[in-house]
């Protein structure tokens, strides 16, 4: 009759550590992802990251549905948001029904120095900051469409320009 052979005494310890391990890298590979930034996050925010112009940006959940639009101008490159409004008066734009609540643009250091004082870029944005070379600026839209007069706020647009990184 053969022996009942009994695993090594120091077999458990190893693989409740394996196991542990493996539960561990799971948990932080699920909540330390990047989030998508079409979907909301657990935060109740929408994490916009632009990776080739290098830098993110919050929007608040109304911004649901938002879309993006890209502009190279030959000194800078711009992103322009755009969220769905039901004003009639925003049938007309550029991207029918959706009113452009915020533009980002970006320059090289060397274009944003070159800009005078009164030049439009100066001028109607606020620079956020310079990282990598290149120089961040924010403008925001002048009149709410009449759907958005009770969702923006100027905590909104604080919350949105101190996300900008």
């Amino acid at each position: 009759m053969p022996k009942n052979k009994q695993f090594p005494k120091w077999i458990w310890p190893l693989i409740l550590v394996i196991i542990v391990g493996g539960v561990l890298i799971w948990w932080v590979i699920k909540n330390g992802a990047e989030p998508n930034m079409d979907e909301l996050g657990k935060d109740n925010l929408y994490h916009y990251r632009n990776e080739d112009l290098g830098f993110r940006l919050d929007l608040p959940s109304e911004f649901i549905y938002y879309q993006t639009e890209r502009f190279n101008a030959t000194d800078y490159t711009e992103i322009r948001f755009f969220i769905p409004t039901s004003d009639p008066a925003y049938v007309y734009e550029i991207v029918p029904s959706y009113a452009r609540p915020i533009v980002i643009r970006v320059y090289s250091e060397d274009a944003w120095n070159q800009l005078k004082d009164d030049d439009e870029g100066k001028q109607n944005f606020e620079k956020k900051m310079v990282k990598d070379g290149r120089v961040y600026v924010i403008q925001f839209w002048d009149h709410q469409p009449a759907d958005w007069q009770d969702k923006w706020s100027d905590d909104m647009k604080s919350a949105i320009s101190e996300s900008l990184r």
